[in-house]
């Protein structure tokens, strides 16, 4: 289960084998989500959250149904990402053409702007002290601000808004994650790499990819995510497939033969995200999907 209180993310504790089934069950078909999904986020509630790039609409589900039981709509335009808080409030990007980021909270049907920036959030994440990060994948940056304060003012917490491959820049970066030391992971997509920023450093260490010595080769990483014990998940986005570490290294834990349209299979895929228990829930881009694969129940007991 989750351990890290004040994070709406899950980081469940894993056991060195664990292993998921190799078949992932559809819990949001075309006929939902719209063409080329995005985004999907799982909160510590297990409210599990996607939006509709084609539909301009927002989902929200609980753990064991594919029938949503909130949606959320209204000035949205072609969202890139979701993000569901701790109590349950939902946060969407909406900066493709509106420039901000909007926030409905639980009871609401109607949404503010929780931030004002010059281009989409290709991820939304909120750490331990209540600040709101953005994946500007167009300007090869991520940004924050902090909830607490109604000010618009934001900071650069990582890139300097030039493509580039040094250890200060990105390049067309995607998924982000902020672990309870205010570490940021950054899947640093075209550089081919997983990139990690400690908190108040501008210079990342490439940690998976790219130059990384005894990791794995990745292409175009598009999410990442971390365990109770800090090993590290990755969506590999142009290898189409989910790629895990423990203690061994790195291996492929789902979607593992290549691009394809079967329930074994992802094709491009774009976000990723924990439950409570440990299954993995994807944003099966080209497939037109959000796919959830099980962890295996007898792989190393209690999850």
């Amino acid at each position: 289960m989750n351990s890290f209180l004040g994070l709406s993310n899950n980081r469940p504790k894993l056991c060195q084998n664990a292993s998921w089934n190799a078949s992932a069950i559809t819990i949001a078909p075309q006929s939902v989500i719209g063409t080329y999904p995005a985004s999907v986020f799982v909160n510590i509630n297990n409210h599990i959250y996607a939006a509709s790039l084609a539909n301009n609409i927002g989902f929200e589900w609980v753990y064991g149904s594919t029938t949503p039981i909130r949606n959320v709509s209204g000035g949205l335009k072609t969202p890139s990402s979701i993000y569901g808080s701790d109590t349950n409030d939902i946060y969407v990007d909406n900066g493709g053409t509106n420039y901000r980021v909007d926030k409905w909270s639980v009871n609401s049907t109607t949404s503010v702007p929780s931030m004002y920036q010059y281009g989409e959030c290709f991820c939304l994440f909120i750490d331990i002290n209540n600040n709101l990060y953005c994946s500007m994948d167009t300007s090869h940056q991520v940004i924050s601000k902090s909830l607490n304060s109604r000010l618009n003012m934001w900071n650069r917490i990582a890139g300097t808004g030039t493509a580039g491959s040094t250890s200060i820049t990105l390049y067309a970066q995607r998924g982000i994650f902020v672990d309870e030391n205010l570490t940021l992971y950054v899947a640093d997509s075209f550089n081919n790499r997983i990139q990690m920023f400690a908190s108040g450093s501008i210079n990342g260490t490439t940690i998976a990819g790219a130059s990384a010595p005894g990791t794995i080769s990745l292409a175009v990483p598009a999410g990442v995510m971390l365990d109770a014990d800090g090993y590290l998940f990755i969506l590999d986005g142009w290898n189409h497939r989910i790629v895990g570490s423990d203690a061994n290294g790195f291996r492929c834990i789902a979607a593992c033969s290549g691009a394809g349209s079967s329930a074994t299979q992802l094709t491009y895929p774009l976000a990723i995200s924990f439950d409570s228990y440990g299954n993995i829930y994807v944003a099966d881009q080209y497939n037109h999907r959000i796919q959830m694969f099980l962890i295996a129940t007898n792989s190393c007991g209690k999850v």
